[in-house]
């Protein structure tokens, strides 16, 4: 309940400051509308007049192992999302200034890691939690700073971010790839939810942008709550644009650092249930490249296009479970004519874990080794507002008593 109150607050305020607009009746067929509410009963134009802008959407899964070592039950869960996005001037407030909320509701049952897997192959059902109905709220402000500085503080979801930054990957896990390697890559180091503050600085050649958070997850926490006890993290990254072949692209150079400290996986008998407890090492690291390319673009509408987009990753394996990692893949609108409004992907990553944590579990006794997949996928609108994907991956778990892991399911997205 202390979760959801703050949206309905929100929520409450929308209505009164709206109040005074009569929702238009809408001429739209419901099987052409763009979202199925028409916009929230054509009473969106007037929120966002008031600088109030709400959008929803209903994900639901069904998804389980087809082939591989394991249970081969499917089971079926759900996400719901509900955006929250304030313009501060239109409200009557300051120039600039912006609150920012995302409410997300798991349901129902998900394999998130199945057949051996490690890594979630279904990132919109790993958080805020799978298995149990739990919800979670992102609540952070935002300032613009001139016309090229924008600073923002609060619990903010990471994902989310990711989202934003990429054209071709990410997606959150709900309308395009669902493995948390294409839609959030693994880090090590940045939790899907985090409590801090953030500044980005467009200039002409390049985006500079600095996180400064804490290192524990604020998932399913306010981040109030006794913040960076355990350390802190920054996170740099510059973004530049390019232009081959006539084509627009981008490369991201990032490096995060931070002071937090975790089992050091140099002493491979650490996972000896009769070692003395296992060093610690006091702070951790990660850098990255990522890049995008588009392949074509519709000149009459950018928003359909093809592209490129792959990330190679390296960590310093101790404490970080993750030594290394690349992936890539292309994705884009369907090339099908008449099925502008789908989307497909295919992508495939290698997850290099930690050598001393993988040698640790081998005398364990669980024989590891790196982890790789793929997956492919394709989503057909049935309407704007409704979306079908269906979604294939086969990874290579990393216990290698394991056999490879076909993992099959089917998604159907409303927006509201």
């Amino acid at each position: 309940m202390k979760t959801i109150l703050p949206l309905l607050l929100c929520l409450a305020a929308s209505a009164a400051f709206a109040g005074d607009a009569t929702p238009a009746k809408s001429d739209h067929p419901t099987l052409h509308r763009e979202t199925l509410t028409d916009d929230w009963f054509g009473a969106g134009p007037a929120m966002r007049d008031q600088g109030i802008n709400l959008s929803g959407s209903l994900t639901q899964f069904y998804q389980g192992l087809a082939s591989g070592t394991g249970s081969h039950e499917w089971q079926y869960g759900g996400k719901g999302d509900l955006f929250l996005r304030i313009d501060g001037a239109k409200l009557g407030l300051w120039k600039g200034f912006g609150i920012h909320s995302h409410l997300e509701l798991n349901y129902g049952q998900s394999q998130t890691s199945v057949g051996g897997t490690f890594a979630p192959n279904n990132l919109a059902l790993s958080f805020p939690g799978a298995n149990e109905t739990l919800a979670d709220l992102s609540l952070y402000f935002s300032q613009q700073l001139g016309d090229s500085a924008t600073v923002m503080f609060g619990k903010i979801n990471a994902v989310d971010l990711y989202a934003a930054g990429r054209e071709f990957s990410g997606g959150r896990g709900v309308d395009t790839f669902q493995h948390i390697e294409f839609v959030g890559p693994i880090s090590g180091i940045t939790p899907p939810m985090i409590f801090g503050g953030i500044i980005s600085v467009k200039t002409k050649p390049a985006k500079y942008t600095l996180m400064i958070y804490d290192p524990m997850s604020a998932t399913m926490h306010t981040g109030f709550a006794d913040p960076f006890a355990q350390g802190v993290t920054f996170n740099g990254s510059v973004e530049l644009a390019s232009n081959f072949f006539g084509k627009s692209g981008k490369h991201i150079f990032s490096a995060a650092y931070s002071t937090q400290d975790g089992t050091s996986f140099s002493d491979p008998y650490l996972l000896l249930p009769t070692t003395p407890p296992a060093a610690r090492t006091d702070d951790r690291w990660y850098a990255a490249y990522a890049f995008e390319q588009t392949l074509w673009r519709d000149a009459a509408n950018p928003n359909k296009a093809v592209g490129l987009f792959g990330q190679a990753s390296v960590s310093d394996a101790s404490p970080n479970p993750v030594g290394w990692s690349v992936l890539g893949g292309i994705s884009g609108t369907s090339p099908i004519p008449g099925r502008e409004r789908d989307k497909f992907g295919i992508a495939a990553f290698y997850v290099g874990y930690a050598g001393g944590l993988k040698e640790g579990l081998r005398l364990a006794g669980l024989p590891a080794r790196d982890e790789t997949g793929m997956e492919v996928f394709y989503n057909f609108a049935v309407t704007p507002w409704l979306h079908v994907t269906a979604d294939l991956q086969a990874v290579r778990p990393p216990r290698a008593d394991r056999d490879t892991a076909f993992i099959g399911g089917l998604r159907a997205q409303v927006l509201f």
